[in-house]
């Protein structure tokens, strides 16, 4: 596995930044509990997007046992047309974390708040390298045998249904609370406006 200058390797790393986020929370004395907002508050959004990403990592790992129990391309011809349908899906998603690193990352680092953006932007920058490579491999599956397709896409999609959703719980649990901790009240209507700029998603809620 690779390593940076330090000789730490990924999983390590990550490690370290998890626990990082963990003393952030605590330094800034947040607790779980549970915050009534209203439907057009920024995180709102976030946290109704999560619900549908969720839902569709559970239906891509669905479709890829599927796939795995498949033994040609002809076989698994539904399966492949769910992946693509899947891929888009993902890709769509950018959006989401577009909104976060333009609309909420800068104010929090306006308020010294300033390794956890960082922390999630090295993720959004790898899941996004991960999701066009997913895209690029459902687009166009039979550039490669059907057991080459199956080594290689295997180990993308359970990349993305574990990490993904760690970091939505992170997002969740950790990052969203430091964020209502804070800004201001006042700065969120100015960081909705900035959603709206951005726009939303294909599944964007109500």
């Amino acid at each position: 596995m690779a390593t940076n200058r330090e000789g730490l390797n990924r999983q390590e790393l990550k490690r370290l930044c998890d626990v990082h986020l963990e003393v952030m929370k605590d330094k800034l004395g947040i607790r779980p509990k549970k915050i009534k907002l209203p439907s057009w508050h920024p995180i709102s959004i976030l946290k109704d997007e999560h619900k549908v990403i969720k839902r569709n990592l559970k239906v891509l790992k669905t479709t890829l046992e599927k796939i795995k129990s498949a033994s040609s391309f002809a076989q698994a011809r539904k399966q492949i047309n769910t992946l693509k349908e899947l891929s888009h899906f993902f890709l769509e998603t950018e959006k989401h974390h577009q909104r976060e690193e333009e609309g909420i990352f800068p104010r929090l680092e306006a308020h010294g708040v300033v390794e956890p953006p960082q922390i999630f932007k090295e993720d959004h920058v790898e899941f996004k390298a991960k999701k066009r490579l997913l895209s690029e491999m459902a687009m166009d599956p039979e550039k490669k045998s059907f057991p080459e397709f199956l080594t290689e896409v295997t180990p993308l999609v359970e990349f993305l249904v574990k990490n993904l959703e760690e970091h939505i719980y992170k997002e969740d649990k950790i990052l969203y609370p430091i964020a209502l901790e804070t800004l201001d009240k006042e700065e969120w209507p100015a960081v909705r406006k900035k959603f709206d700029s951005i726009g939303y998603c294909c599944f964007a809620p109500k």
